[in-house]
């Protein structure tokens, strides 16, 4: 714990308003009944001892192994990691990201279970791979880590986690209906790629589903997430807004569901410096005017495609030239201006 005290407790000098210590680490699960069950026990002690004293915590599990993201204030850290690593829950414990920076989880408690046919000794490979190479100085953000150890082993580009420039991000949410799902499973099955399945939950018995799908287009590998409604709530979700490309949303012909979902959507980005653009899909170009008034006040970028939301492939086909213009801009860092813009 000595090396890990000098890596997340600041000097006076570098605490800021702003800055927390992050930590990731790995470990063995030692659970033998229902994993939901115990990692909703894990929550509850978590929001007790963990929410009083700054420090807000993700927590994986998946192929026999958790992965623990906390963010507070350095001291506090310290002393949970001292109760964590007697807890008979898990063993084996890796400590794979520790640094300072600024707060990316803007919740007290988010926890996810990936299901994939990954098997232990598989993740137990890719978790010494991370942490020799943190040993090493290669140091990535913890949203990196979590990627990187959470994607299936035998998706495309799983290798390419760590280079910006190998992936594409899109997030596809609906304002009714399972469409977004429903778009991940077309891709799927027109790729030939599996589903990945995940569930997530918030500090308040929030639970919901949020699917993806990667497959390889040119050069790149594209990640389309679907995402329930209610899973913008909860923190996880939102720490990883900044690393999409694009939002894609689903509107229906229902005026005031639309425009709800809408603004869910803007809340959830209000924090991030440069938010994704929203790409909205609607069947009658009209819906699209409401949907860019509610960006517009808020200093969004919102683009529009006209198709039909409950059709995933004619979706798909409707958005892809839009997503292809952004690709380059939305992975490489660079600014480039959108096709249309709200400025506040």
């Amino acid at each position: 714990m000595e090396r890990l005290s000098t890596l997340v407790t600041p000097d006076s000098a570098d605490e800021g308003a702003h800055s927390v210590a992050r930590l990731v680490y790995a470990s063995v699960a030692s659970i033998r009944d229902s994993v939901y069950a115990e990692m909703e026990r894990i929550r509850a002690s978590a929001l007790k001892h963990n929410e009083p004293v700054g420090v807000h915590t993700a927590l994986l599990y998946q192929s026999g192994w958790f992965l623990q993201w906390k963010e507070g204030p350095g001291h506090a850290l310290l002393k949970i990691m001292d109760r964590v690593a007697n807890d008979r829950r898990h063993h084996a414990l890796r400590i794979v990201h520790a640094s300072r920076g600024a707060r990316l989880l803007d919740g007290p408690w988010s926890m996810a279970i990936v299901q994939c046919d990954d098997p232990p000794l598989e993740m137990a490979q890719r978790v010494e791979d991370v942490r020799r190479r943190m040993d090493q100085g290669e140091q990535y953000s913890p949203t990196a880590v979590w990627r990187q150890l959470s994607t299936p082993v035998r998706h495309p580009g799983a290798q390419r986690q760590a280079d910006p420039d190998a992936f594409q991000r899109v997030l596809v949410c609906a304002s009714a209906g399972m469409g977004s799902f429903d778009v991940v499973r077309a891709l799927a099955a027109e790729h030939g790629e599996e589903v990945v399945h995940r569930r997530f939950a918030g500090a308040q018995d929030l639970d919901v589903g949020t699917d993806y799908v990667d497959f390889e287009e040119g050069d790149r590998v594209l990640r389309v997430i679907a995402m329930a409604r209610k899973g913008l709530m909860v923190p996880l979700t939102r720490a990883f807004l900044c690393d999409y490309s694009h939002i894609i949303l689903l509107l229906d012909g229902d005026a005031e569901r639309s425009q709800w979902m809408v603004q869910r959507v803007v809340q959830a980005c209000a924090h991030l410096p440069a938010p994704p653009p929203l790409l909205g899909v609607a069947l009658e170009p009209g819906t699209h005017r409401a949907a860019f008034e509610i960006a517009h006040r808020s200093g969004q970028v919102y683009l529009e495609a006209v198709a039909n939301p409950d059709d995933p492939l004619a979706t798909w086909a409707a958005v892809s030239p839009q997503l292809a213009l952004w690709r380059d801009a939305a992975n490489s860092g660079s600014s480039l201006a959108p096709v249309r813009r709200a400025s506040a």
